[in-house]
């Protein structure tokens, strides 16, 4: 059986693929100091606090100890992992939509516009327009990026080799930002990208494959890491 790759923009240090998975990391993480110094300055009172990525917990949590349990107003998370990382970092209420992802927020807050002020922290790389839409209809928003991601000047020669080899059947994509730096490395070594099986996160991810030249991807119910795993094992 041929391995499956795991595409991914930074380090995860407790995710554990299992076997016949090689993770390849793609970015290194830099903190924005100006993000994070405006995300302290908010004063929790009345506001609802949005966290769309592991990374945004992660960062604020060894930044400020703390900074994520101020006393907010309610705090929602883009997926049940996140929620995990934002109650091991001193959240006590964490509330998670059911549809995943910056939409399934969004959704939730749709119905608490009356005086509703939304400040999210994140990365440079999120697509501002779900929040920006509930800017839209009225509510205040404090956009903040806290940090970025800078893509590696190299990616692992050995992975790549293994591509080019048929080592890997499929490729599971956890970022489109990863994807975005793995595709040129397929390029040039002049690999198809259709001779893989893609699998994507969520169907966010998995709409933006049609605009990069890329076949369909297999979408995992929950979207979830081990879910895309599992998925593209049976397939």
């Amino acid at each position: 059986m041929r391995r499956l790759l795991l595409l991914r923009a930074t380090e995860e240090e407790s995710l554990e693929p299992g076997q016949g998975v090689d993770v390849l990391v793609t970015h290194d993480i830099e903190r924005v100091p100006s993000g994070v110094a405006a995300f302290l300055a908010v004063g929790p009172e009345g506001v609802t606090l949005a966290v769309t990525s592991k990374t945004t917990v992660r960062l604020l949590s060894q930044v400020a100890p703390g900074s994520l349990n101020r006393g907010w107003k309610s705090v929602l998370s883009a997926g049940e992992e996140t929620a995990r990382e934002l109650r091991a970092a001193g959240v006590p209420t964490v509330e998670v939509p059911a549809r995943p992802g910056a939409a399934g927020i969004v959704e939730a807050l749709v119905s608490r516009l009356a005086g509703l002020h939304v400040v999210w922290p994140h990365g440079s790389d999120a697509d501002p327009l779900p929040f920006r839409s509930l800017a839209d209809r009225g509510a205040r928003l404090t956009d903040l990026v806290v940090y970025q991601k800078t893509p590696r000047a190299a990616l692992d020669s050995e992975v790549l080799k293994g591509v080019a080899a048929g080592v890997y059947g499929a490729v599971a994509v956890t970022s489109l930002a990863a994807l975005d730096v793995f595709l040129p490395a397929l390029g040039a070594m002049e690999l198809p990208a259709s001779r893989l099986v893609w699998g994507a996160i969520g169907p966010a991810t998995a709409r933006a494959f049609a605009s990069r030249g890329l076949p369909e991807p297999k979408v995992p119910s929950p979207s979830t890491i081990p879910g895309l795993i599992t998925l593209l094992r049976e397939t």
